[in-house]
């Protein structure tokens, strides 16, 4: 029963820190002085509730059934999101090339947090991962591991995108924004 404790108890920091990171991208998407930079981060606000609502159900079966259940197929499944991230993407480029998409100094700052954010929740996951036994618990936390991995690359390709967007074209597309 102490480990089904334990396990509880790092499933309710777990939800702490998705809550945390859901009131952040909310707020910086209120705070964000361009449509891209709104999108991406109410985007990723979504992607945070889908992660508590995961969590929840974990911790339902954990309290109700004292052990972990596996994570389905339908859990996994984040395509949808790709899919708006990619559409946002695709959007932006297209504002870029008219010459309509300017980011302040506030937007690259709001960037930094959240990817520091979502470092610290690699890390979190990685503890977490690293403290139990249980392989069910183990696949469930390098889950979340890998999509706050997924959230901090987007987070990073977009500080270089705001950086300097003809060269992240280049590097990541193969072309520059005059072809």
């Amino acid at each position: 029963m102490a480990d089904v404790r334990k396990d509880m108890e790092a499933l309710q920091l777990a939800l702490k820190t998705e809550q945390e990171g859901y009131q952040m991208f909310r707020q910086a998407a209120e705070q964000a002085t361009n449509e891209f930079v709104k999108r991406l981060f109410m985007r990723l606000a979504k992607d945070e509730l889908l992660h508590m609502d995961l969590i929840k159900r974990f911790y339902a079966d954990l309290q109700n059934k004292n052990s972990w259940r596996d994570l389905s197929e339908a859990e996994r499944d984040i395509s949808e999101a790709q899919h708006e991230m990619k559409t946002i993407f695709s959007d932006a480029l297209e504002k870029a090339k008219m010459g309509d998409l300017v980011f302040s100094d506030k937007d690259v700052e709001i960037y930094r947090k959240a990817a520091q954010f979502e470092k610290d929740g690699m890390d979190l996951y990685d503890k977490l991962y690293n403290e139990t036994q249980d392989e069910k618990a183990r696949r469930f936390y390098a889950f979340l591991r890998e999509m706050e991995r997924e959230h901090m690359e987007i987070l990073d390709n977009t500080l270089q995108y705001l950086d300097n967007p003809d060269n992240w074209y280049l590097l990541t597309e193969g072309w520059s924004m005059e072809d």
